[in-house]
């Protein structure tokens, strides 16, 4: 069995679990990919040879004696290193946690352990979550597949680019301001942000703990639909949409202002978007104008209450020690220390007040679309060290207010690099947003597809 990167996540498991194909050959084969590409990519920043060697023993041990292992089985997974792994680094890709190994797995690793998942390693980050991409820290940056030159979103950039790369099937990612949808967006991958408390967060560095989420990234919308029915606290079951999908029946709604973005939405992002409308209205599907406010105004309340509790939770060490902590990462972690305490009130109680109008829009629609970003990937060394304040980021939203939202490929730009948008749901709806996601990628004639330069 050769191509194991190709194979969607069920058909994996499926081999393993008939024992067509051990857990142990498969971790190898992973291991190699890794070996022959991370140089380049930066993917990793620990990779976990002989540990994942031995759960993968153990797993094929189980089925050799007959037991029943999880629908995971074999499957490959790289965790964010912010998120704790037994015995392996915890480093948050900062210097100030280099000597950090959990005893015992989070709450979501344990969970897709038990599912017969095997955990491969740990995927590189923006510094704690926040600070990056950045040339001043133990490990350098992750490089996007589809051009190693170019971002790759962040702060989950690992996980993004150890999935786009074929060097593991999904991944372990978090998101307080669009760290899952934007590497998902920037990689050509899927990506999705639950709604709130629907995946447990304990064990995971806190960064503002009332905007973070753990969710997962794999490359089509099946996959990352089973590694969330695995991590979540939900029951979740993917279900096939059928040899002759469509959008009858549903709703689509999107912003009767076009969010207010203007020329910020760059030309390329907003063909994808009226691609994407022109596939879902000629497909049966009924397109809903609704009466939003401009993005701006969930992206200034959404700021201020991150850069409030990061500066909360972080300013006093970095503070305390300066140095241990990267550029990017100290910079941006102080800012939240010159707002005015009236100001994070307001915020939050605007926070309130859009949580209920999203609510009441989402009650007369199926999902609302968005752009996955504003612009394309553009060069990994011109990353601005705010750019997520200096415009309205499309991801913030789903964060500030709670709700789920799910990044999928749509479309390329003229250089080449995937393109991709965001569907956001009613609390609770996450299965719905993978059904919509799924017919997209179904009827989509020209499929972003997969980077050439690691799946020739």
């Amino acid at each position: 069995m050769s191509r194991l990167e190709q194979l969607p996540i069920a058909a994996l498991a499926s081999a393993v679990t008939k024992r067509e194909i051990a857990a142990v050959e498969v971790t190898g084969y992973f291991l190699d990919r890794i070996a022959r590409f991370d140089r380049e990519l930066s993917g990793y920043i620990h990779v976990a040879d002989e540990a994942a060697l031995a759960q993968a023993r153990r797993l094929d041990a189980r089925l050799a004696a007959g037991e029943t292992v999880g629908p995971l089985a074999g499957v490959p997974l790289s965790v964010k290193d912010i998120v704790a792994v037994a015995g392996m680094p915890n480093t948050g890709a900062s210097h100030s946690r280099l000597d950090r190994r959990p005893a015992q797995d989070a709450p979501v690793v344990r969970r897709l352990s038990d599912a017969g998942a095997i955990i491969i390693g740990k995927a590189n980050c923006h510094e704690l979550a926040f600070g990056g991409p950045s040339f001043d820290l133990p490990f350098p940056p992750a490089r996007n597949p589809w051009n190693p030159e170019m971002f790759p979103g962040g702060s989950s950039s690992g996980s993004g680019v150890t999935v786009a790369g074929g060097l593991c099937l999904g991944s372990v990612a978090t998101d307080t301001a669009g760290s899952i949808r934007l590497p998902a967006t920037m990689c050509g991958m899927v990506g999705l942000k639950p709604g709130f408390g629907m995946v447990p967060v304990e064990g995971i560095d806190a960064l503002a703990q009332s905007m973070d989420h753990c969710g997962p990234i794999a490359a089509r919308v099946d996959d990352c639909h089973r590694l969330y029915a695995a991590m979540s606290v939900s029951e979740s079951r993917p279900m096939p949409v059928g040899d002759r999908p469509s959008f009858a029946g549903m709703r689509l709604g999107i912003s009767a202002c076009q969010w207010g973005l203007g020329a910020s939405l760059r030309p390329e992002m907003a063909m994808a978007m009226q691609n994407a409308l022109d596939l879902f209205d000629h497909n049966g599907g009924e397109i809903v104008k609704l009466e939003l406010p401009p993005l701006e105004t969930f992206h200034a309340p959404g700021a201020v209450v991150m850069m409030a509790e990061i500066a909360a939770h972080y300013g006093a060490e970095v503070r305390g020690n300066f140095s241990a902590f990267g550029e990017m990462f100290r910079g941006r972690a102080l800012v939240g220390e010159s707002l005015a305490a009236a100001d994070i009130v307001a915020a939050r109680t605007l926070r309130d007040v859009l949580r209920r109008l999203v609510d009441a829009s989402l009650a007369t629609v199926d999902a609302i679309l968005l752009p996955g970003a504003l612009a394309p990937a553009g060069p990994l060394k011109t990353v601005d060290k705010f750019y997520f304040l200096e415009e309205p980021i499309p991801n913030i939203l789903a964060n500030l207010t709670g709700h789920p939202a799910l990044a999928f490929p749509f479309g390329k730009a003229g250089n080449g690099m995937p393109l991709g948008l965001q569907i956001l749901g009613a609390r609770g709806g996450e299965n719905r947003l993978f059904d919509i996601a799924a017919r997209f990628e179904r009827l989509d004639g020209n499929p972003v597809g997969l980077p050439p330069r690691y799946f020739s």
